[in-house]
């Protein structure tokens, strides 16, 4: 699939305004995100992203001020197409005290209002039995195709006997809502009002403090200091999710080794 997107005489009518300047600031094989300015002086950030994604469900359902103003765009072939409010301000990036300003904004996505769609649930003992069964099975089959060669059976059935142990189980009874599910200090600005987040491609039912993980890790922070050790693997769980999930559905017959690698740093961490 090919990222398809809106010219400039289709932006013109579909924002109201003419585009006078459009460039790419962050793009990948599945996502681009341009900023657009108008002649009526507004400056937008217009997304287009194949799947997999809930986000133009999510920003439709969600109520809170950590969200950006949007505006749906629908659909070109298999890519959705949204606006966002264009945020100028400051970014997590390098901020003293990650992990104070991460429990803010952890506890102010516990407050996001809304019949949230979510891409993955682990909300339960039994979805995240479910989910870790799926996860480690794909993994098994794509390391015998010979996909990823970093990871073999030992690394697998330790994942798995650690996705059964009462440590794991105990972290999600103690209590699960939606997550960002891959938060980044990048994502996060710090506004006058307070945080605002971005990409909501993939929210994850999960226990909360697995966003503080995930910011922690994506800034080289080691998060066990602060961080329940069992929410810390259920965090790299989900990498090793995505990394299976990439290598066999969204690129597969092509041996990528980035998602080798995400597995094997998944194996390692749990």
């Amino acid at each position: 699939m090919t990222i398809e997107r809106h010219t400039d005489e289709e932006l013109d009518e579909l924002l109201g305004a003419p585009v006078v300047a459009r460039e790419q600031v962050h793009g990948w094989p599945l996502s681009s995100v341009e900023r657009v300015r108008l002649v009526d002086g507004r400056t937008l950030a217009y997304k287009a992203q194949l799947p997999p994604t809930v986000e133009p469900s999510f920003y439709e359902a969600a109520t809170s001020p950590l969200l950006p103003g949007h505006q749906l765009l629908g659909r070109l072939g298999a890519t959705e197409t949204m606006a966002l409010e264009w945020i100028d301000a400051p970014l997590l990036t390098g901020a003293a005290d990650l992990a104070g300003h991460g429990r803010a904004v952890v506890a102010a996505i516990g407050e996001i209002r809304g019949d949230l769609p979510s891409y993955l649930n682990a909300g339960d003992t039994d979805a995240w039995a479910e989910l870790a069964a799926e996860t480690t099975d794909r993994w098994e089959r794509i390391i015998e195709a010979g996909w990823f060669r970093s990871t073999g059976a030992e690394e697998v059935a330790k994942v798995r006997a650690w996705a059964e142990s009462r440590p794991v189980l105990a972290a999600i009874e103690a209590g699960t809502r939606i997550t960002h599910g891959d938060l980044k200090a990048d994502q996060v600005f710090t506004t006058a009002d307070g945080y605002q987040v971005i990409d909501w491609q993939r929210p994850v039912v999960a226990p909360p403090e697995v966003d503080l993980v995930s910011l922690l890790v994506g800034a080289g922070v080691d998060p066990r200091p602060v961080c329940e050790p069992a929410v810390v693997g259920i965090f790299w769980l989900l990498r090793l999710r995505w990394a299976v999930e990439a290598q066999d559905e969204l690129f597969p017959g092509t041996r990528f080794p980035l998602f080798d690698g995400w597995a094997a740093e998944a194996a390692a961490n749990i």
